[in-house]
């Protein structure tokens, strides 16, 4: 038998279990990749359809309501994060009432989330439609924005509870059928945005015909996971668990305030760039930085496959089968983003000139700080993994904390001296300093910890 394993499965079924694992991880990662794809050729159609039929006045109009609506992605306060740790959890060490009181404790609460936001802006409907205050009414069509809205508003607080379905999906290494849905919603997404142009509809018709496609797919995604695949796992009142509900608002509530950090640290250099050096640096910031994170995003998708694979592997104490994961990833995420890293360090001057015709020219040493920033991003997103799956996440939101204020403040420091490169160099020193450094130094003892069938965890098990 392998050493580190607990000899209490016998080496086939390890075996079978890695096997299965990894295939998952696989399938899950190109589906994710496919489905990225699939996005991006959709949109690529549909916004200068969209555009050419509503006039650029209404399409900014929609695309500000999204971008509004868009935020409802922290609306979960981390819940979705938390539930698929609980529910990982509960697959490796094959206890279905565990994953079902987690599924019903978290469908509630986010239930009882929307409620409340529901209420909120329905507040601020009504007290703005009797005032008659609408920041776009001066556009000429401010009668169309309440209602669009409020349907856009509608479709994510139905959605808000329902977004479990691809938690659950993910916490059993299932990410692969969630892609497929997502995939087959977009395209019927665009056939029904070409209807609803070709019969005329107004904006708050299109925003509908535009909504209705994904809180479809998520119902129907929905029906088959809990009445078809695991019917154990449906939602009741019954199941729901007040200890559960406890241990999932204080992970997910850690799990919200890590990513409220990361969004901080890592959004707010174009801001630092626009500030400091002005609107052609912000500008000359955002298309590099986008050039050079392509790689890294796609990389995400094959990493975030892993956080399950780590939870369910971490359940059964399978801790060579975690090391070897670990290391293989870290080298994976380190070697592909050095290789294109390097790429668009020697052709990303003339890649950036030819995409947009010459009105952007980044300096090298803004491309060299990018370059080297994706490298080390890529390769701690990987240990990333490990720590979100063995809940410590009271270590990141510090680290993280930490990093978010160096980075801001080195930014701009460096930017006032060396002019548009230092607000990436500034950043890439505090990740460096303040993340990278403490998560590696903090590793071995996790692993240690792991062997030893101890895990350090940022929220009781009780």
């Amino acid at each position: 038998m392998n050493p580190g394993e607990t000899g209490q499965a016998i080496p086939q079924q390890t075996a079978l279990l890695r096997a299965e694992r990894n295939r998952r991880s696989v399938n899950s990662t190109w589906a994710a990749i496919a489905a990225r794809l699939a996005a991006l050729v959709t949109s690529f159609v549909a916004i200068p359809l969209t555009i050419g039929y509503l006039g650029v006045g209404q399409y900014g109009a929609l695309v500000t309501l999204t971008s509004l609506t868009s935020m409802f992605a922290f609306a979960d306060l981390g819940l979705g994060n938390g539930l698929l740790n609980l529910i990982a959890d509960a697959h490796g060490r094959d206890d279905r009432a565990a994953a079902a009181r987690a599924v019903s404790s978290a469908f509630f609460m986010l239930g009882a989330v929307a409620v409340v936001l529901a209420a909120i802006l329905g507040l601020v409907f009504l007290m703005g439609s009797m005032n008659h205050v609408s920041p776009l009414t001066g556009w000429g069509f401010g009668d169309q924005i309440v209602p669009s809205g409020v349907i856009l508003a509608a479709a994510m607080l139905v959605s808000l509870p329902f977004g479990i379905v691809d938690r659950v999906r993910l916490a059993y290494q299932e990410g692969y059928l969630t892609s497929i849905v997502a995939i087959s919603t977009g395209f019927v997404g665009l056939a029904v945005l070409l209807i609803a142009i070709n019969l005329r509809l107004s904006l708050p018709g299109l925003v509908a015909a535009i909504s209705l496609p994904p809180v479809i797919a998520l119902f129907i995604n929905g029906y088959e996971l809990f009445r078809r695949r695991r019917p154990w796992l449906s939602p009741s009142v019954g199941r729901a668990s007040r200890s559960i509900a406890i241990r999932l608002a204080r992970l997910g509530f850690l799990f919200f305030v890590l990513q409220l950090a990361v969004a901080v640290a890592f959004q707010s250099d174009v801001i630092v760039a626009g500030l400091v050096v002005g609107p052609t640096g912000a500008a000359t910031y955002s298309v590099a930085l986008k050039f050079f994170f392509v790689v890294p995003s796609l990389i995400a998708l094959f990493l975030a496959t892993l956080w399950p694979a780590y939870a369910e592997a971490l359940a059964r104490s399978d801790h060579v089968w975690i090391r070897n994961t670990l290391r293989r990833s870290m080298t994976i995420a380190g070697l592909v983003s050095l290789g294109a890293s390097l790429f668009l360090l020697v052709a990303g001057r003339w890649l950036i000139r030819l995409w947009t015709g010459g009105a952007i020219d980044p300096p090298f040493e803004l491309l060299l700080g990018a370059a080297l920033w994706s490298v080390t991003y890529s390769v701690l997103n990987a240990v990333a993994m490990l720590l979100n799956a063995a809940s410590v996440v009271m270590f990141q939101v510090a680290v993280a904390a930490v990093m978010a204020v160096a980075s801001i403040t080195l930014s701009v420091v460096l930017a006032k001296v060396v002019g548009l490169s230092g607000v990436v160099w500034g950043t890439l020193i505090a990740y460096v300093v303040f993340s990278a450094l403490p998560v590696l130094v903090f590793l071995p003892r996790l692993l240690r910890s792991i062997e030893s069938r101890s895990v350090p965890d940022d929220v009781s098990h009780g």
